[in-house]
């Protein structure tokens, strides 16, 4: 009777430590403040790090439930300048007419060290160099900024621009046009397009500007942030980074788990397999030299992209150097 009796109040304390850590456990689950942030497409990729942070709860030991959305009728740029989310993910080159209207924006982190963007075309034409896209048909978005570096990179190599024939690219996805013949090279992504080229067995020749140009060596994707947000929550801002940026170092130290991680929150992706892995396995040698120094932006990039700008007149207002970017969040 008497081990009956200490059995019994052994299961008694055990069940009441169990109810007090599960009170405890549901009690920090409430306390985690919810915070928006917005994608700038669907998601791929470039993303891999948020969902990561996300699913090894690298957000919830930092007290945050971040809630990644993507934006529904208005851009990302635009909800985060009105402050109708705080954070989201947008591109310099982009940012560019946004700051130069005077937007409260700043761009707190780099997802990705170099421009990994170029210029693809179909492997027949051998358009290794800017030069090679003369007579050829470009699929241009036909944004300013975008055609003046094509004509930059074209006509530092010798080239005639205006001998680039320009057909309106209305599809999101550049390669079905490429290898459809509705135009025979593009801007894009080396990360998603090129490597979405090889994966689907469409031979292409692909160059990076930053290889013609190094003031177009501008960084994309960046995270945004509203000002307002960041001068009333600059703790939390720095939270949210903490724990962003270790969903990118995993990620850059495990490209293969961190794909299948992507793909659990995005599972629309899962008949890509094959081809998120390979985007993934190539940005995690993209996303920092230095992990441990991931995200930050060096001010002479960024201030070299803007000056490029200002100086071809590509902006109604020019922009002043170290606007628009601050690695405070990041520390």
């Amino acid at each position: 009777m008497k081990k009956f009796r200490v059995l019994l109040v052994f299961m008694i304390l055990f069940l009441v430590a169990c109810g007090s850590k599960e009170k405890k456990e549901a009690s920090q689950a409430t306390e985690l403040k919810k915070v928006d942030f917005l994608l700038d497409w669907v998601p791929n990729t470039n993303h891999t790090g948020l969902f990561v942070a996300k699913e090894k709860g690298y957000f919830a030991e930092e007290g945050i439930d971040l809630d990644i959305k993507q934006p529904a009728n208005e851009s990302t740029s635009a909800l985060v300048i009105n402050n109708k989310a705080p954070m989201g993910i947008y591109f310099q080159d982009y940012l560019a007419t946004k700051l130069a209207k005077g937007a409260e924006i700043t761009a707190v982190a780099a997802i990705i060290e170099n421009n990994t963007s170029g210029i693809i075309s179909n492997k027949k034409f051998n358009a290794e160099n800017p030069k090679d896209l003369e007579n050829l048909k470009y699929g241009t978005w036909d944004d300013p900024i975008e055609l003046a570096m094509l004509k930059f990179i074209v006509e530092n190599q010798g080239g005639d621009f205006s001998k680039i024939v320009k057909i309106p690219n209305g599809d999101d996805n550049s390669i079905t046009s490429i290898s459809n013949g509705v135009f025979d090279s593009a801007s894009v992504y080396y990360a998603w397009d090129k490597i979405m080229a090889d994966s689907l067995k469409i031979d292409t020749n692909f160059f990076y500007y930053r290889d013609y140009a190094t003031e177009l060596n501008f960084y994309s994707p960046i995270i945004i942030a509203n000002n307002e947000y960041l001068k009333s929550n600059a703790d939390e801002a720095k939270k949210i980074l903490k724990a962003i940026k270790k969903g990118y170092q995993f990620a850059i130290d495990n490209p293969e788990e961190a794909a299948e991680i992507l793909i659990k929150y995005a599972p629309e992706l899962e008949n890509k397999k094959e081809f998120i892995i390979n985007s993934q396995k190539y940005l995690s040698t993209q996303y920092a030299s230095d992990k441990e120094k991931w995200g930050y932006i060096d001010a002479n990039r960024w201030n070299g992209f803007y000056n490029w700008l200002n100086e071809n007149n590509l902006l109604k207002n020019p922009i002043p150097e170290n606007t628009g970017f601050s690695n405070d969040y990041l520390d």
